[in-house]
């Protein structure tokens, strides 16, 4: 089950990173391109690690969608790193072209941020709800109530 756990759940968190690296680098073609395919396996291996070190496939399941809700929020800040290095790298020829990067730099993190705020919150509610270690309850009984019971007398 830890291994399901990691074909879905790391596949999803894969996703994401791969996604977020590739938002981020995506302005330097020579930075961007080959960035994304490598993470992608990287971060396949550390959730298959994550994974596998996990006592039980509930806890599996809860690290990986907890990681993949962080993963998700990290979203919009890739759309603004993307942004300023589109501009700083491509350099201002206009000052409407730098405008207009801007104005589609911030349409472009204003959609990621809805995305990413709504993934992130179902993974992490998803993650904080599955693996949970089940409640103990101590009830500790009434101070007369123990006194009786053991023989001693009340002073």
């Amino acid at each position: 089950m830890k291994i399901l756990a990691e074909l879905v759940a790391g596949l999803i968190l894969t996703i994401l990173v791969s996604t977020v690296v590739a938002i981020t680098g995506a302005a330097s073609p020579r930075v961007g391109g080959g960035a994304g395919e490598i993470i992608f396996f990287v971060t396949w291996i550390l959730a298959l690690a994550i994974a596998v070190s996990a006592p039980t496939a509930g806890k599996a399941w809860r690290r990986l969608l907890v990681t993949s809700g962080i993963a998700a929020f990290m979203l919009p800040s890739a759309g603004i790193v993307f942004t300023g290095s589109h501009i700083a790298i491509n350099g201002a020829h206009s000052g409407s072209e730098t405008v207009g990067t801007a104005i589609g730099g911030t349409l472009v993190s204003g959609f990621l941020g809805f995305v990413g705020f709504f993934l992130g919150v179902i993974f992490l509610i998803a993650g904080l709800l599955v693996g949970r270690d089940k409640q103990v309850i101590y009830v500790e009984l009434p101070t007369c109530t123990r006194i009786k019971k053991s023989g001693l007398s009340e002073p």
